[in-house]
């Protein structure tokens, strides 16, 4: 990839992108993308830079990964819109191209209505630009195709049906609220395997932009495993509320919506995530399930010691057998209650209710009816 023009310039000539995300408004925006570009920042750009990446400076190179862990109606999809349109319309990449290879810039969202507003706000900045316009070959429904080769698309979250094209950039769009446990069909993580390889040879940035939710999935990993200053230079995740990046926002609107449900609306306005949906899902807390196992390790016939603490959240069928599998590695009796998973027939509540029974577990936490049961069916250790 190879740019005809720094994206600092794009963004300030009203005949490329200076009208995408013109005005003071867009200031904390147009620094991120600068910076995510591999572009050099002004002291005042840096300040901002750093108070949303927790970087003290730019990485001064061309990101591998972006992630924007912004809050609802803080301008992500115009943002991301604009930074595809420089991406597909303003760089080169026939070094990465053959000849006949066609690039595409893929957009994929869990609803492909969802991706498709990115779509549209990157067909207005070309259109918007009487320069770029000149690039546009045709539009149908979920892509724009380009007289440059590269072809602008938009995909619902498939992995069986992203494999194969070579893609300049990826947006995960949402990302915090695809699914993530691998009972569902396609999980987050097994879809943006299906794209990473397509990015191998053009080198393209790979693009997360979401309001955050629950601590799990790959965002949630992402956020914690990169941020601030120990995170790798070329990954770049900037955090911030809804105000902060988008300062038309209404103050009253997020002081209303802060009344009205708190903890709803520090995650969708403050960007701030949530703990209070994390027992949804077995596969974070069944992690952590053997963080009080202190009465040794398993004997011989596979059997878990009794007494053993730890936390079971899961919600029956192919989660329960998987969180099952993952509570017992950790504690050692994996035989044992993978037998009771194959044997068992009843009701979902009952099999959790079983299962927890073999694993002397202390407390449960999760599914509603493994709730109202426990009191009566499970003494107390």
């Amino acid at each position: 990839m190879i740019p005809r023009v720094p994206l600092r310039e794009a963004l300030s000539d009203p005949n490329l992108l200076g009208t995408a995300i013109a005005g003071d408004s867009w200031g904390s925006w147009r620094g991120l993308l600068i910076a995510a570009m591999g572009e050099e920042l002004s002291e005042d750009e840096r300040e901002i830079f750093t108070k949303l990446t927790g970087r003290v400076r730019e990485p001064l190179q061309r990101v591998d990964e972006f992630a924007a862990v912004i809050g609802r109606r803080g301008g992500k999809s115009r943002a991301m819109a604009t930074l595809a349109t420089y991406i597909a319309g303003l760089c080169d990449h026939s070094d990465a191209l053959v000849p006949g290879e066609h690039g595409v810039l893929l957009c994929v969202a869990l609803d492909q209505r969802v991706a498709k507003i990115i779509l549209d706000y990157a067909e207005a900045c070309f259109e918007r630009s009487p320069i770029l316009k000149q690039l546009i070959a045709g539009r149908t429904a979920d892509a724009l195709e380009l007289t440059n080769g590269i072809t602008l698309e938009v995909r619902p979250a498939s992995f069986r049906k992203l494999r194969g094209p070579t893609y300049v950039a990826v947006i995960a769009d949402e990302l915090a609220f695809w699914y993530v446990d691998a009972a569902y069909a396609n999980p987050d993580v097994e879809i943006l395997n299906a794209v990473e390889p397509g990015l191998a040879t053009t080198g393209g940035p790979l693009i997360l932009a979401s309001s955050p939710h629950a601590r799990r999935g790959v965002l949630w990993e992402v956020f914690k495993r990169h941020y601030g200053a120990g995170g790798d230079p070329l990954i770049l995740v900037a955090h911030g509320a809804s105000r902060t990046l988008n300062p038309s926002l209404p103050q009253r609107v997020v002081d209303r919506a802060l009344e009205k449900d708190r903890t709803r609306a520090t995650a969708e306005y403050l960007a701030e995530f949530r703990t209070d949906v994390e027992g949804q899902r077995g596969r974070h807390d069944a992690r952590h399930c053997a963080q009080d196992y202190n009465a040794g390790r398993t004997s011989d016939r596979g059997r878990c010691p009794r007494g053993a603490a730890a936390v079971l959240a899961i919600g029956g069928g192919r989660r329960l057998r998987r969180s099952a599998q993952e509570l017992s590695r950790q504690q050692g009796c994996w035989r044992s209650l993978r037998r009771r998973v194959r044997e068992r027939t009843v009701p979902p509540a009952r099999h959790q209710l079983r299962i927890v029974q073999a694993a002397q577990v202390r407390s449960v936490q999760g599914h509603a009816a493994v709730a109202q049961l426990w009191p009566h069916h499970l003494a107390s250790p």
